[in-house]
C-alpha cells in the first residue's frame, strides 16, 4: 500500500522534490519486497486508484450521484471509514464520520489491542457518537484480511444496536471474507485477493514517519506517539521469518536508507517554507500523525534535535548485527 500521500501534509504533499524521491525510493523497496519471497507476485497499489474504486462503491450502495447534487440530497446511509482510508475525501451526497482507531503493541511485542487514537474519544463513545446519528452503517477500510480492527468493534457496534448494512473495502482476502461472513456481515470490494500471503503498508516501514504504537500502559503526553516499525533493529519481524534472515535483513537496510533519503529532503524543504530547521517538536508540521520509535522507560528523545540525526544512529545499530543475520 504506497501510502506516503494519506500521511503528509500540505505543501509537502505537492511538493516536487519530495515527490521525485518518494518515487525513487519505492522502486528500492519494491525490489526488496521482492527478494522475500521470490517467485510470488508483488502488487503495489496506489491510495487514488482505491479511492475513488470506494467512493464509487458507496455512491452505488448508498443510491446517490456521484456529483454534488443542488439542492444538497444525502443518502439514507453513512459511511464509517475505521481505518486510515479516505482521511481527505469527500464521499458525495453521503453523511461520513470516522471511527478513529490505532493498534498498539505490548512492549514485548508477543501481543497488541485495537484502541482508540491518541487525544480522541474512547472507542466505547465513538460508537455511541455514530448511535445518535440514527443511521444504518457502511463501514469503510483498505483491507480486510485477518480482521483485527472488526474483532474490536464489533461487540460495540452490536451493544449499541448500530446497523451495519455492509462492509467495503479497498482490498479484500478469502481469509476476510469468511471471517466477516461468519459474523453476519455482508462484505464488498475493489479487489478481491483470495491468496494474500503479505501485506505492507509503505510508511509503517519508515522509522520517524510511520509505524504502530508502542502500548505502556498510557496514552503520550505531547503528539509524539512512541511507535515501533517491524524492521529491524527495532524488533524481529516475525511475520516473515520463512523468508529467511538475509532478506528481512536487506528490507530493514532498504527501509531505514529510504526513511533517511525521504526526511533528508523534508528537512530541506521544510527550511525553505518556514525558515527553520525540522526537529522532532515540528514533525507535526510535516505529518498528519507524527511519530518517533520506542526507546524504553525514561528514555527520551532532545525533541530539538532533526529526526534525521536519531535515524543515522538507528542505522549504525542495523549495521552492528550485520554479520550475525547474514
Amino acid at each position: 500500500n504506497l501510502d506516503m500521500d494519506n500521511i503528509l501534509k500540505d505543501p509537502f504533499r505537492t511538493n516536487p522534490k519530495l515527490r521525485h524521491v518518494i518515487e525513487s525510493t519505492r522502486r528500492k523497496l519494491q525490489k526488496a519486497i521482492c527478494s522475500l519471497y521470490p517467485g510470488h507476485l508483488v502488487l503495489p497499489f496506489e491510495p487514488l486508484m482505491l479511492h475513488q474504486g470506494m467512493i464509487q462503491t458507496i455512491c452505488a450502495e448508498n443510491n446517490v450521484g456521484m456529483k454534488e447534487s443542488t439542492p444538497r440530497v444525502l443518502g439514507e446511509l453513512m459511511c464509517v471509514p475505521y481505518g486510515d482510508i479516505l482521511d481527505r475525501e469527500l464521499v458525495p451526497n453521503t453523511v461520513t464520520k470516522s471511527l478513529h482507531t490505532e493498534k498498539y503493541f505490548n512492549s514485548d511485542m508477543l501481543d497488541f489491542a485495537i484502541k482508540e487514537v491518541p487525544f480522541y474519544l474512547s472507542l466505547e463513545n465513538q460508537v455511541k457518537t455514530l448511535k445518535s446519528f440514527n443511521r444504518p452503517v457502511l463501514l469503510v477500510d483498505t483491507l480486510l484480511h485477518k480482521g483485527y480492527r472488526m474483532k474490536a468493534l464489533n461487540p460495540l457496534l452490536q451493544k449499541e444496536n448500530i446497523e451495519v448494512r455492509k462492509i467495503i473495502t479497498g482490498i479484500l482476502s478469502a481469509r476476510g471474507l469468511d471471517l466477516m461472513t461468519s459474523k453476519g456481515y455482508k462484505v464488498e470490494s475493489v479487489y478481491y485477493i483470495p491468496r494474500l500471503k503479505v501485506w505492507f503498508n509503505e510508511s509503517d516501514l519508515y522509522p520517524f514517519i510511520g509505524g504502530n504504537a508502542l502500548w505502556r500502559g498510557s496514552f503520550p503526553e505531547r503528539n509524539l506517539i512512541p511507535s515501533i516499525n517491524l524492521i529491524l533493529p527495532y524488533t524481529s519481524p516475525n511475520f516473515l521469518l520463512d523468508a529467511g534472515n538475509k532478506a528481512v535483513f536487506e528490507l530493514s537496510r532498504v527501509s531505514m536508507e529510504n526513511a533517511l533519503d525521504i526526511l533528508k529532503v523534508i528537512e530541506e524543504e521544510f527550511h525553505k517554507v518556514y525558515e527553520r530547521k525540522l526537529t522532532l517538536s515540528s514533525l507535526g508540521q510535516v505529518f498528519t500523525m507524527p511519530r518517533c520509535p520506542d526507546k524504553g522507560k525514561d528514555i527520551v528523545y532532545d525533541l530539538y534535535r532533526s529526526p534525521s540525526y536519531y535515524l543515522e544512529s538507528d542505522r549504525e545499530h542495523l549495521m552492528r548485527i550485520e554479520r550475525l543475520v547474514r
